[in-house]
This record gives structure tokens, sequence and C-alpha cells, in this order.
């Protein structure tokens, strides 16, 4: 290894020696090549080359230490020397000859590059920058030192300001997007990528380059091996929310490649694949794609077999692949349950030790499918309901939204009069969960309330709570931003107990009379039948006007 360059400004005897040898070297090879038939293939390469590094070893910016550009160039540049001798070729066997320039050829163009980019603005003072940080964005710029600046920045990536950062992010794109950079450097860059994406600080500057490192990310994910699953792990927070870089993705056999982790990565590339699978699933029109690559029997053996985050991100993806009312999703969902997710998703449930993350996936996926009644029917029958009650007492808000739903669609099914009676211990949680503050948990305990109370059985049950009118009315007031609930499930509950004069002096002194005008003006279906049995009450004199 050659030694460190000198810490001053000046430079150091032997680099000046170097550099003057490299300087002759250059000089002397066209005419040497010349006398040579050898070279008479390989030289339009490598003449480019050698003017190239002629200009810039003579330009004023070139840095006065960068031993680890001169020193190979030195050899390599001998030993073209000592090809185009007069006895070297013949004396070296032909295909050894052929062997040799051929390399030299690319290496001569790769120190090319490298020289290229120390004279170039910005280069930040070649190699004779402090380690640091500082010291790591122009030595990225030199080919012979990208990989241990690399390394470093991948250890230094939580600690970047936030303006280095950005610098570095910017760094590495470009590095990728310049084509100049080997095959170990190119899956230390994307190690480097992935630091970033997996810091909250670094992931939106990550996001800026994504039009850059997208097709770069592709490329590693289809090589396999680790710097796929550092390929997936970057670009699982690039897609997340951006439809464009989703579908860069999938235009580039994104989908395939992904699947292929799922089914032989390791256990980190898995999650990271289905978690990268989640993010493209999520868009409407990318879903044909995932139809084509046959995608759903490789999530749903994930679920089974898979590590429990593993477990959780493919779920989110069958949940997002069958969520849609399209055709495409409708296709989907049948399919999914033909490939036995239905009883992949009750072998889950059963296996839950605890609130696990993947409980909300899986409901969803549960709901999306239970939209078939023939599949709602099969889940009843399966006691999916009481793993949909014992949800509902959950400490977290997406299980509770998500059991909320798919009991909306489960209660549906008027068979089986045992587990519909079970159902009727769920009305009290519902209630309390409109008090909620996401508004998906309230307008997902709205739905499920109205789905139960069009049975009389579990209109009593609901008129016994004191709180279920007064909270059901409140979803009704736009003063109380309670914006993202559909309007109407709570006018459908009310509607449902509206023969009941006790029920509809609770609403008109909770102040529905006053929140139906602003549902009157919007058409929402139900207001109006809903505002008329409330004035025929009080012309009748049933209760007193308010």
């Amino acid at each position: 290894m050659p030694p460190p360059p000198p810490e001053s400004g000046e430079p150091a005897g032997d680099d000046v020696l170097q550099k003057a040898e490299c300087l002759r070297l250059l000089d002397a090879l066209p005419a040497a090549a010349a006398a040579s038939p050898a070279f008479r293939r390989h030289w339009p390469s490598i003449s480019a080359s050698l003017a190239a590094l002629s200009a810039s070893l003579s330009h004023p910016a070139f840095p006065p230490s960068a031993p680890r550009l001169l020193a190979p160039l030195a050899s390599a540049l001998s030993a073209l020397v000592s090809v185009a001798g007069n006895d070297a070729a013949s004396s070296l066997g032909h295909l050894h000859t052929v062997s040799l320039l051929s390399s030299s050829a690319a290496e001569l163009s790769q120190l090319a590059a490298d020289a290229r980019l120390l004279v170039s603005p910005g280069n930040g003072g070649g190699e004779g920058v402090a380690a640091g940080v500082d010291g790591l964005i122009p030595r990225l710029r030199l080919g012979s030192a990208r990989a241990t600046a690399l390394d470093a920045l991948v250890d230094s990536v939580g600690s970047l300001p936030p303006s280095a950062a950005a610098v570095a992010v910017s760094a590495v794109a470009a590095m990728l997007d310049s084509g100049e950079i080997l095959p170990a450097s190119r899956e230390k860059a994307v190690s480097v990528l992935a630091a970033f994406a997996s810091s909250d600080a670094t992931c939106r500057l990550l996001a800026q380059e994504a039009g850059a490192v997208v097709p770069h990310l592709c490329r590693a994910l289809e090589s396999g091996g680790a710097g796929a699953e550092q390929a997936c792990v970057a670009l699982r927070p690039l897609t997340a929310d951006s439809r464009d870089a989703a579908a860069a993705v999938a235009a580039r056999g994104g989908v395939a490649a992904l699947l292929g982790a799922c089914a032989a990565g390791t256990p980190a590339a898995q999650a990271a694949a289905a978690g990268v699978l989640r993010n493209l699933a999520a868009f409407p029109d990318l879903l044909p794609t995932f139809r084509e690559e046959g995608a759903l029997p490789s999530l749903i053996q994930l679920v089974s077999l898979g590590t429990p985050r593993a477990q959780e991100l493919a779920l989110g993806c069958l949940q997002n692949l069958t969520s849609g009312d399209g055709d495409e999703c409708q296709r989907l969902k049948v399919e999914a349950f033909q490939d036995g997710a239905l009883g992949c998703v009750k072998d889950f449930l059963e296996s839950c030790v605890g609130d696990e993350p993947g409980l909300a996936p899986a409901f969803g996926l549960l709901r999306n499918m239970a939209s078939f009644r023939y599949i709602a029917e099969i889940a009843v029958s399966a006691s999916f309901v009481d793993h949909v009650l014992a949800a509902l007492g959950s400490d977290k808000a997406a299980t509770r939204t998500e059991a909320a739903m798919a009991l909306a669609e489960l209660c549906n099914v008027t068979s089986h009069g045992k587990t519909r009676r079970d159902v009727g211990d769920a009305i009290p949680r519902l209630i309390w969960m409109l008090e909620a503050k996401p508004a998906a948990e309230r307008d997902a305990a709205a739905r499920a309330l109205a789905a139960l109370v069009a049975a009389s059985g579990y209109r009593k049950l609901f008129k016994k709570e004191e709180q279920g009118i007064v909270n059901v009315v409140q979803l009704l007031d736009p003063s109380t931003a309670r914006g993202g609930v559909d309007a109407r499930f709570p006018v459908s509950v009310l509607l449902a107990v509206s023969p009941s004069r006790r029920c509809r002096k609770q609403m008109v002194a909770a102040g529905a009379c006053g929140f139906l005008q602003a549902l009157l003006a919007a058409e929402v279906d139900g207001a109006k039948k809903l505002a008329d049995c409330l004035a025929r009450g009080k012309m009748l004199g049933v209760f007193p006007r308010s």
C-alpha cells in the first residue's frame, strides 16, 4: 500500500517524481506503440485515455498529492511501454499480450475517469483532505479511493449534519449515474443508500434523488445476494409515497426480483422485499404486474413461513392488493381466496401471542375478502368473528380499526344465529371507539354499528347504551372537525333506532336537527328521511321543541 499523502499543502518529493514519470511515459507510449502491431486493435481506446490523462495531469487544479492515482498509472504505463518494445510482444505469448492490452485499456479508462474527477470543479482538494466528514465527499470523486470512502460514509451517516448529508447523497447518486464505477464500489454505494434510507434525518434527502438512484437500486436488486437486501432497504422509503418511483421499480422488472427475494432471500431480505412490494401494491395501476408475475402464492407462503416482520409486511401487501373495488382488485380477492389466503390468515391469527403488529393487515385482508358474501359466510363458520371481537379490545388503533371494518362485513351474514348473538358484545366497545381521535377508527366503528343495528336484536342492545345516540350524533357535527367519517353510516344508525320515541328525543337534545341541515345540503343518503322523521315527531308533540 502506498504511504498516505503529506498533511501539509506541499507535495512530497516522491509525488513530484511519480507525476513526472507518468508524464514522461504518457509522452513516450504513442511512439513506442506505433511500431508494435499488437496495439492496433486497442489503440483507439488507449489513445483516448492517454490524451485525457495528459490533460488532467497537466491541469493546474490537479492535486499536489494523489498517490492512489499516480502509482497504478505509472505501473500500467510501464507495462504498456514494455509490451511495445521491439522484442517484448514476440517474447510474450499472443494470448497473454492480448489479455494484458485489454486489461490495461480498461484500467487506463478508469484512471482517466478518476483524473477527470480530481480536476473538475468542487473536487475539494483531492486526497489531501483530512480524514473525517469533510474528507469523505472529495474521496468519493476518486475511483481508487471510493471503496474506503464509502465504508467510512456508511459508519458516519447518523452523524452527518444536514448540509453534509445532502451533499453526500448527491455525490453518491452522481457517482452511480456516471457509469464510471467498479462493481465492488457499486455494491458499497448501495449500502450507503440503504444507510441513508434507514435514518429519518437523511431519508427525505434520499427521496429527492430518487430519479437518479432507483435504476441503480433495481440493478442491484436483480443481482441478488447482500446487494439485493440493501437495495430493498433503500427502495422501501423511496416507494412509500412516490408513484413515479414505484412505477420505475415495476417497469424494470422489480416485482419479479422482489418476489424472488421473498422466496429465497435471507429473513432480513424477505422482510425488506415484502415492504417494497407492499408499497408498490398501494398503486392501483401497478396491480396487473402482480397478477402477471403470480405474486399471490409467494406472498401467502411468506405469511405462513416468514418472520413476524416479514409476515406483517406480506399481509400488508396482500391487503393493498385486495383493497380496491376495481375489476383487477375483485379478481385478486377471488384468486387470493382460491390460493388459500383465508386459511393462512386464520392460522396467523391463532398463532399470534398478544397484540402483534401483523394483526391490523391480517384483519384488513379478511375484510377485503369478506366483501364477497360467500367468503364472509365461510369466515363466519370458521369462527373468525371470535378473533375480530378480541381485536376490538386491542391497545392499537390500527388493529381496532381493521377489526371493526372486518366486523362490518362479517355481520352482514345472517346465518349462524349463535355467532351473531355473540357479536352483540361488541356494541359497547364500538360506541367507545366513536370517541377516538383517529377519524379512520371513528368511521370504522360507525360502519360496524350501522351493519349491526340493521338487526332488531342489536338495536335493543344499542338503545341500552346511554352514550350510544350522543356519540353517533356527534359524528354529524361539522364544527368538531370530525372529517374523514362517512356520514351515511351514522345517519343509518340513527334511522334504525328512530322509531323509538326515547331515541328521537336523545337525537334532538344532542343537536341532530341542526347537524342534518348541512347533510341535507350535501345530499347525504338518508339525511332527508331522518330529518323528516324528527320533524314529524316535533309536529305531533311527541317531545318538546328544542
